[in-house]
């Protein structure tokens, strides 16, 4: 019997599955389970960032980052500060404990990624970067096709 090829999506989606679950047992500890790199990412613009533009740093819409941001305000890592000039728009500033969580959250990126990559040399890292981000590229071009 013929083997079926596996869609592209599913194989990525049970790397991204698996991945999280190393990355959960890892920070099993804290009181998240979930939306790690948004903390990571808000770090990363001095600790303010709006909804907007982390939505699209995280590539994702604005309901996915209403819902990312209700759960992780709600566990007490990121305050909505809403801006003077225009109340529409909020910026998120990161609590003092997740300040205190992060450098063990990056720390277990790292861990992991040096788990799963196991094997791989430099180069073969980085021609899977590229790849994934082919991939992604091609997956925008050619979005209008839905």
């Amino acid at each position: 019997m013929a083997q079926i090829e596996q869609p592209l999506g599913r194989i990525l989606s049970s790397l991204g599955k698996g991945y999280l679950q190393l990355l959960r047992a890892k920070l099993q500890h804290l009181d998240i389970d979930r939306n790690y790199y948004a903390l990571v990412l808000i770090e990363s613009c001095d600790g303010s960032i709006t909804q907007q533009e982390l939505a699209l740093k995280l590539d994702t819409d604005k309901v996915s980052i209403v819902r990312i941001i209700d759960y992780l305000s709600g566990k007490g890592y990121v305050q909505r500060i809403q801006n003077t000039e225009d109340r529409r728009k909020h910026s998120l500033v990161l609590t003092n404990k997740a300040k205190f969580c992060l450098p063990e959250i990056k720390k277990s990126f790292s861990e992991i990624n040096e788990i799963v990559l196991k094997g791989l040399n430099t180069s073969q890292v980085s021609e899977l970067t590229e790849s994934i981000k082919k991939i992604k590229s091609n997956l925008k071009d050619n979005n209008h096709i839905l």
